[in-house]
């Protein structure tokens, strides 16, 4: 995309050492848009850092739950299975609000497409204890 012609007039004039106080007013101008500019990407880069971060969250207890599943999978003694069911469940309840937040995280940023959250991070259901 083309700027303005009087950008590239003042960039020119600047550069050959001319003076006016018309050209220090356009200088001035081209300076904050350009610190906007710079600004904006850093902003961008700083939600899309952010966004990444919320969804790291979600996948972290995600993983923790599948690591929990499988300590429930080899758990020998009914005592050792309730305790794994017990973090199970807390676990859950961490991933279904690391899911939300990211959700919150998304919206606030203008993605308004947020169904596809359940099927990208599937929140397993809860467990029940197991009568010994």
């Amino acid at each position: 995309m083309r700027g303005p012609p009087w950008k590239t007039l003042v960039r020119d004039l600047s550069d050959a050492g001319c003076k006016s106080p018309y050209l220090e007013r356009l200088e001035r101008r081209v300076d904050v848009e350009v610190a906007t500019e710079e600004l904006e990407k850093e902003i961008v880069q700083e939600m899309a850092t952010a966004l990444g971060h919320a969804g790291g969250k979600v996948d972290y207890a995600l993983l923790r739950l599948d690591v929990i599943a499988q300590a429930i999978e080899v758990g020998t003694s009914p005592p050792e299975r309730r305790a794994c069911i017990g973090q199970w469940n807390a676990l859950r309840a961490e991933a279904i609000e690391a899911r939300y937040q990211l959700r919150i995280h998304r919206e606030a940023v203008g993605i308004r497409q947020n169904h596809v959250l359940e099927a990208m991070y599937p929140i397993p259901s809860r467990k029940r204890f197991l009568r010994d």
